[in-house]
């Protein structure tokens, strides 16, 4: 028994609750990895269906089109499942990359099912996170639907926030190396759009997108912008 696995497995949301045979159980089947920010952790060229569990860090799951168009699905954080999951039948879609630096487990989507069969709190993990993830995705769906431009992108950086953002007397500092590209793909726009965008945010002074970190120097500013309180001008309500 690998003891950094076992550690892993019993310092992870996902497995909480599991008594120490059963941890031990879930241990053998899995396997340890870190994966540095860029990495990508599962995706389409995947060999065989694998589902994985975050342990540490954050990652973005990207919908690829047959184009090579991207959209960002979702963030996922510790104790969250991906990959292919249990009694899903549909040919893997997703891809994982790392933003920072990951720890994940990952086991062959068979044998977590069979995990699944013999112990509830394992299914149960499973089943609420696919439901925190179906909320989520929702969430961005009715944002592509209703919102525009502005209002996503500060509802993606209030996002980010919560997982990079640190409080200084210049306001508050995201330290997250994202492009415009990757922005625009968690927004659901274009490069262009996301660049005229974001240089109003910061003539306004709401947030300034920067190469190596993202800042927020009005914070109700910003989430004034999310709730479509404050507008930019020339944006119809889904421009």
């Amino acid at each position: 028994m690998n003891p950094h696995i076992l550690t892993a497995v019993r310092e992870t949301p996902f497995f909480e609750g599991l008594s120490p045979d059963r941890a031990n159980r879930a241990a053998s089947a899995f396997h340890l990895r870190t994966y540095e920010r860029g990495e990508t952790i599962s995706g389409v060229a995947d060999q065989e269906p694998c589902t994985y569990v975050l342990v540490s860090g954050v990652a973005r799951a990207v919908r690829v089109n047959h184009d090579g168009r991207c959209l960002t699905s979702g963030l996922l954080d510790g104790g969250m499942a991906f990959g292919r999951l249990p009694y899903a039948a549909d040919e893997a879609t997703e891809q994982v990359e790392a933003l920072v630096e990951c720890e994940v487990l990952r086991v062959p989507t068979r044998d977590l099912e069979s995990l699944a069969a013999v112990d509830p709190l394992i299914a149960r993990s499973l089943a609420q996170s696919s439901a925190q993830r179906l909320r989520a995705a929702e969430q961005r769906l009715a944002a592509l639907a209703f919102q525009p431009v502005p209002a996503r992108l500060a509802g993606v950086v209030l996002e980010l926030a919560d997982h990079f953002g640190k409080v200084t007397p210049e306001g508050v500092r995201l330290d997250v190396r994202l492009t415009h590209g990757a922005l625009a793909e968690m927004t659901g726009t274009t490069r262009e759009t996301l660049t005229k965008v974001s240089g109003w945010l910061r003539t306004e002074g709401i947030c300034s997108i920067e190469r190596r970190a993202i800042w927020v120097m009005d914070w109700q500013a910003l989430e004034a912008v999310h709730a479509g309180e404050r507008c930019m001008p020339g944006r119809t309500a889904r421009a």
